[in-house]
C-alpha cells in the first residue's frame, strides 16, 4: 500500500489518521521484506500482529505462517481487516488493546483448540506505549520465541546501547536480561504515511532459554537497577544508600568484595555485575526480601 492508498482510505472515510494511536503507516514494500525476513516465518510459526492498520504486513505474515492473530484497537481499521480478510482462515482479527489483552489464552491454542507452535510477534509499534509494550511481552518470555518490532530509533538506541554511554539504562538491562536483541535497520520517516517526526528502527528480539545472568531473586534485581538509574549522574553508592536498599556499611563491603568502585555510576556497571550486586545485597541487605521467586 503506498502513500495514495492509504490517503484514498481516510479521504473516503472523512476521518485522518489518529495521532493518540500512533498511526504512522508503513508504505515501502521493500521494507515489509524486510520485516517478514527477520521474522523467518516457517509454516508452523503462529505470529502475533500488534497494530494491524490497513492490513499489509497482515497479509505478507500469512502468506508464510501458520496462523497470524492480529490486533487492531482502532474500530473503523478493525472493520477494514475484517472486510479484507472475511474469507481467510490463517487469520484471527481481534478489536482490542494490547496493553489490556490477556495474552495467555491467545499463546494457548490453535483453531483446532491444538497446542500451538512457535509463538513470534511482528509489530509496527505505536511510539507512545512501546516501553510498556516491550515490558508485557517479556513477562511472556516462556511463550514467544521471537519478536520484531518497529520502533522510535531513539528506543531501539537505548535497547541495544553499551555500558557507559547516555543510552544506556534500566530498559536496556531488562531487555538484555531476557533477549537476545539485534538491530535490523534503521528508516526515515518517509517510509511512513503520515510521516512521524523522528527516525525509526526494526529490531529483533530472540528470547533466551535461560536468562543472561543468574540472579537469586529476580524482583530485587530489578529493583536495584532501576534504583541505580534514577540518579544515574550520582555515585551508585550515593543512590543506593539514599534509596535504603543497603546500608553504607553493607555497601561498602559489597563494593570491596565485588571489586567495583564505590565512585561509579549506574551506566558504567554491565549486566554482570549489576546481577553480582543484587545478589550481594539480596543476602547481606535486611531490606532485602527474603524469599526467591
Amino acid at each position: 500500500m503506498n502513500h495514495q492508498q492509504v490517503r484514498d482510505f481516510f479521504q473516503h472515510n472523512h476521518t485522518r489518521p489518529k495521532k493518540k494511536l500512533g498511526q504512522n503507516f508503513l508504505v515501502n514494500p521493500e521494507v515489509l521484506e524486510i520485516i517478514v525476513q527477520a521474522g523467518k516465518l516457517t509454516d508452523t510459526d503462529t505470529v502475533i500482529e500488534i497494530g494491524a492498520g490497513l492490513g499489509c504486513l497482515t497479509d505478507a505474515l500469512a502468506r508464510r505462517a501458520k496462523r497470524v492473530i492480529a490486533v487492531e484497537v482502532d474500530e473503523l481499521l478493525y472493520k477494514a481487516l475484517a472486510a479484507q480478510f472475511s474469507t481467510d482462515s490463517h487469520i484471527q482479527l481481534l478489536n482490542a488493546d494490547i496493553l489490556k489483552l490477556e495474552l495467555h489464552s491467545l499463546f494457548c491454542c490453535d483453531t483446532e483448540n491444538a497446542p500451538t507452535t512457535v509463538k513470534k510477534v511482528i509489530a509496527n509499534l505505536p511510539y507512545s506505549i512501546t516501553t510498556p509494550i516491550l515490558w508485557k511481552l517479556l513477562d511472556h518470555h516462556k511463550q514467544i520465541q521471537s519478536c520484531v518490532l518497529m520502533m522510535q530509533k531513539e528506543v531501539a538506541e537505548r535497547i541495544v546501547a553499551e555500558p557507559g554511554g547516555k543510552d544506556y539504562g534500566a530498559l536496556t538491562i531488562g531487555v538484555a536480561y531476557r533477549t537476545d536483541a539485534t538491530l535490523i535497520a534503521t528508516l526515515s520517516p518517509e517510509n511512513f504515511y503520515p510521516a512521524p517526526k523522528v527516525d525509526s528502527a526494526l529490531l529483533k528480539l530472540t528470547m533466551r532459554e535461560n536468562p543472561k545472568v543468574w540472579v537469586e531473586n529476580e524482583q530485587f534485581f530489578f529493583k536495584v537497577v532501576r534504583t541505580a538509574f534514577r540518579t544515574r549522574r550520582k555515585m551508585l553508592k550515593n543512590t543506593l544508600v539514599r534509596s535504603r536498599l543497603a546500608s553504607a556499611k553493607v555497601l561498602e563491603t559489597a563494593f570491596e568484595e565485588l571489586d567495583i568502585a564505590p565512585e561509579r555510576r549506574a551506566e558504567t556497571l554491565d549486566i554482570t555485575e549489576f546481577a553480582d550486586l543484587a545478589n550481594f545485597l539480596f543476602f547481606n541487605a535486611p531490606c532485602a526480601p527474603r524469599a526467591s521467586l
